[in-house]
């Protein structure tokens, strides 16, 4: 049960992203660059998501558990690292 309750509180806050993805594509390269970015990083989200499962599936196959999962939780925790570190384009042009 609290699998599908987890389930639910990610599906209900999924469409965010697509209200986060544009503008902070365009705090981060600049209005001027949004059309060009954000392409890239639109296909770069549909490419994980396949990529990503594939993936899973692999390790699932190769081990026969899911012992591994817990390589996408550090990839996270890496990815969120990262984007505290990132510097948006007006800020990048002050200095």
């Amino acid at each position: 049960m609290g699998l599908y309750i987890a389930a639910g509180f990610v599906g209900f806050n999924f469409g965010g992203n697509f209200a986060l993805f544009p503008s902070a594509t365009a705090d981060l390269f600049g209005a001027k660059n949004l059309g060009a970015n954000y392409g890239w990083v639109f296909t770069s989200y549909g490419i994980a998501g396949v990529v990503g499962v594939a993936a899973g599936h692999l390790a699932k196959e190769q081990t026969g558990e899911y012992s591994y999962a817990w390589m996408a939780a550090v990839l996270c925790l890496v990815s969120a690292g990262l984007a505290l570190v990132l510097k948006p384009m007006a800020a990048r042009e002050a200095v």
